[in-house]
């Protein structure tokens, strides 16, 4: 079980701070966004959940711990945030900073959906949060207008591209291992962590020259449906190139294993995916999301 912290705000009302774990994320599983909970439990991600004394919640935020194993200052990114209760909100970040801390992470950052935000908003201006409104990096596209783009129509698939499915144990395990020693861990700080039974083995895909490979696109289906792109990654001169037809490959592939109306997310967060993104989907925009950090450290 996740560690409890009870607390009595003004009003008299006892609140308690619980450290996420498996078992308290399942407790709470229809408070937190399902597609945030199956994080728990995963090495570097965090979460507490603010709630009175029926265990009823009051508020809850969960992030991710990054540069941990790298010479980059330690940062905590914070993926989910929900506020319903001020003084639960004001509690809730003490207890963060506090973790925070044990973590030595010098600076938190944050990048939400603007969607009904208004109390976190609030709660994070007052926590000494910098707070803009803009595009985010996260492009939601479905399959059905996918396949409708020019880069689709080329029949010509790639002999040096095969299926996730395709590939041994060992290879997978190696091709991740270069890749994260290249500096490429996709979304996720833990992705040489993540089993390959976490990726669509059928849509995923990786790319071979001269018998090694060079290229790897890897997507998880998240419990609300959508296909996230996880690691989008590349090597050699022509990486531009291997990229585009792993894109190809992945995305034929899911029009013929999922609905139409499916979610394809892909996240800009380097320029690899940022310009593969321009190239490929140039009538796609980030989600609205309010954006901003603080320094931990001071």
């Amino acid at each position: 079980m996740g560690e409890l912290c009870m607390y009595e705000d003004a009003e008299s009302i006892n609140i308690d701070i619980v450290e996420l774990d498996t078992d308290t994320a399942e407790q709470y599983r229809g408070y937190i966004t399902p597609d945030v909970a199956e994080n728990i439990g995963r090495t570097y991600f965090r979460g507490l959940i603010a709630a009175d004394d029926d265990e009823e919640p009051l508020a809850g935020i969960v992030w991710e711990v990054r540069h941990i194993d790298t010479d980059e200052d330690n940062e905590a990114n914070i993926i989910w945030l929900k506020i319903d209760h001020d003084d639960a909100a004001s509690l809730l970040f003490d207890k963060y900073k506090e973790l925070l801390a044990e973590d030595e992470v010098v600076t938190s950052t944050y990048s939400l959906s603007a969607r009904g935000m208004i109390r976190e908003k609030a709660a994070l201006k007052d926590q000494g949060f910098t707070v803009g409104l803009m595009e985010g990096d996260l492009i939601k596209t479905r399959l059905s207008e996918i396949e409708r783009l020019p880069f689709m129509n080329n029949a010509k698939m790639d002999e040096n591209i095969q299926p996730l499915a395709n590939m041994t144990q060992r290879g997978f395990n190696a091709g991740i291992k270069q890749f994260v020693m290249l500096g490429f861990h996709g979304v996720y700080e833990d992705l040489s962590e993540l089993p390959r039974l976490y990726f669509e083995n059928e849509v995923s895909c990786f790319s071979q020259s001269d018998g090694k490979v060079n290229g790897m696109l890897l997507f998880h289906l998240v419990p609300s449906g959508a296909l996230r792109v996880v690691i989008m990654a590349a090597i050699g001169s022509d990486y531009g190139k291997v990229l585009t037809r792993l894109m190809r490959y992945a995305l034929k592939n899911a029009l013929e294993n999922y609905e139409p109306e499916t979610e394809v997310w892909i996240d800009r967060h380097n320029y690899p995916t940022l310009a593969l993104s321009e190239k490929l989907f140039p009538r796609s925009f980030g989600v609205a999301v309010y954006m901003g950090s603080r320094k931990e450290n001071q």
